[in-house]
């Protein structure tokens, strides 16, 4: 298993749409500490061929945190808020990295 996040909520359930993945399957605050899918092994490679990047785990808590930030704003919740843009803020230099070595 592994966690899928993305840039935007809408792009995360894009791609979940097209792993054929339930909507209910979504995790989300707070029972889960950032929004996300959890992937099996036997979908990840479905969906790094449909253009998934596999990430590091510091890279991965940076759009987690990303996305997270999204999720808190649509919900006004002020505590997670600022929670995730702390995260943003100290997680930046690993996605300045990650885009480097993709470009």
């Amino acid at each position: 298993m592994c966690h899928m996040t993305a840039d935007t909520l809408s792009e995360l359930h894009d791609m979940a749409d097209r792993l054929q993945m339930k909507r209910d399957w979504f995790q989300e605050p707070p029972k889960a500490s950032h929004p996300h899918y959890d992937i099996p092994e036997a979908r990840r490679a479905k969906a790094i061929a449909l253009g998934a990047i596999e990430v590091d785990d510091r890279t991965g808590l940076h759009f987690a945190a990303r996305l997270g930030l999204e999720w808190a704003e649509l919900q006004q919740d002020e505590c997670r808020i600022l929670k995730y843009t702390r995260t943003v803020q100290r997680t930046d230099r690993y996605r300045q990295a990650f885009i480097g070595r993709i470009e």
